[in-house]
Parts: structure tokens; C-alpha cells; sequence
């Protein structure tokens, strides 16, 4: 049986995350009403399941010997796409009920 590697593991991680903590938001937002409260909730879980993906990222290339640079891109790429997850569900759910 063929395993994935490290850093595909790493993004497959990441992607759950993103739909786990999205759903929880999201979740929290329907039923409070507020979508600052859902982001809040969003925020504060994928913030510390980031860590603990990036912690164990770490962890596992360096038992594997994968090189630092590898080991740079991926986490800084992983950053990147973090920060672009939090500014998008900052801006679906800041929104607005607009009544005209």
C-alpha cells in the first residue's frame, strides 16, 4: 500500500480544517444570529488546530529527514492559505441583513 507524503498530508489537513471550523462557524452563526460570533468561533478552533497541524508538521518531517527549505515552503504556503480562509469567512459573515 502506497502512503502519502508528508506534505500532502499536511495540505489534507489543512483542507479539513477549513470545512471543519467553516461548518462550526457557520453552525454558530445560524443559531445565534450573529455573525460575529460564528467567526469568533471559527477563528479561535481553526487557530488551534492550525498550531497543532503545524507542530505535528514539524514533528513528522523531522523523523521523515525532509530538508528545511520544503519544510519552509509548505508551512509558509499553509500560512498563505490560512490567512486567505480567515479573510474570506471574515467577509461572508460579517454580512448584513439589508432590508429595503
Amino acid at each position: 500500500m502506497q502512503s502519502l507524503p508528508i506534505d500532502g498530508l499536511f495540505y489534507i489537513g489543512l483542507g479539513t480544517i477549513f470545512i471543519v471550523t467553516a461548518l462550526l462557524g457557520f453552525g454558530i452563526k445560524q443559531l445565534t444570529k450573529q455573525g460575529m460570533a460564528g467567526f469568533f468561533v471559527l477563528l479561535a478552533t481553526s487557530l488551534g488546530f492550525f498550531f497543532w497541524l503545524l507542530l505535528w508538521f514539524q514533528e513528522a518531517t523531522r523523523a521523515s529527514f525532509m530538508g528545511t527549505i520544503p519544510w519552509l515552503f509548505n508551512s509558509f504556503f499553509g500560512t498563505v492559505l490560512y490567512l486567505i480562509f480567515i479573510g474570506i469567512s471574515y467577509l461572508i459573515l460579517r454580512r448584513r441583513c439589508r432590508h429595503t
